[in-house]
């Protein structure tokens, strides 16, 4: 049996999966293509896109914190905690496979690697994980942004908030 929920406690639930869904869409796709088209004049948008994603996502781990504490409504509790540990996974790969991409575009020719060679390894081994992880999670987000629109709880979601109430 799904809660009864209101319409301000959807609006509150699905603020943060919105923040994510914006994370991984327009920061991580869209400005990354904006970054690959100016590549050769400025490194600018290249710089931004991380700066940016730290930002919403330290936004989303900052209002879960807030919200085990303030929260009263199990439902927006739920979805906001499902978002945190979603935002925490994101970090946690984005931190891995950008050192290692970084580490082996800049410090390649230190390992005795060609040009080409280090390109195809980062890009292969540091950013095709990232990318397949990023459609994942968007697909993910979209998910639980519809249950939380149509006022249901995931199975997941309800495990968290569980755990977290007992503690």
């Amino acid at each position: 049996m799904e809660p009864q929920v209101t319409q301000a406690e959807i609006a509150r639930a699905k603020k943060l999966h919105s923040m994510l869904l914006f994370d991984f869409i327009v920061v991580h796709v869209f400005l990354f293509v904006i970054a690959l088209g100016f590549i050769k004049s400025s490194f600018i948008p290249l710089y931004l896109m991380p700066v940016i994603s730290f930002a919403l996502l330290g936004n989303v781990l900052f209002k879960a914190k807030r919200a085990i504490i303030c929260e009263t409504s199990d439902f927006v509790l739920s979805h906001i905690l499902l978002a945190a540990q979603r935002a925490r996974l994101f970090l946690l790969l984005f931190v891995v496979t950008g050192t290692l991409t970084a580490a082996l575009l800049l410090g390649g020719a230190q390992l005795d690697i060609s040009k080409v060679a280090g390109y195809a390894l980062a890009f292969g081994i540091g950013q095709l994980p990232f990318m397949v992880v990023l459609l994942v999670l968007v697909v993910l987000e979209f998910d639980a942004e519809h249950q939380c629109s149509s006022g249901r709880v995931p199975a997941a979601a309800l495990a968290l908030t569980q755990k977290t109430r007992k503690v």
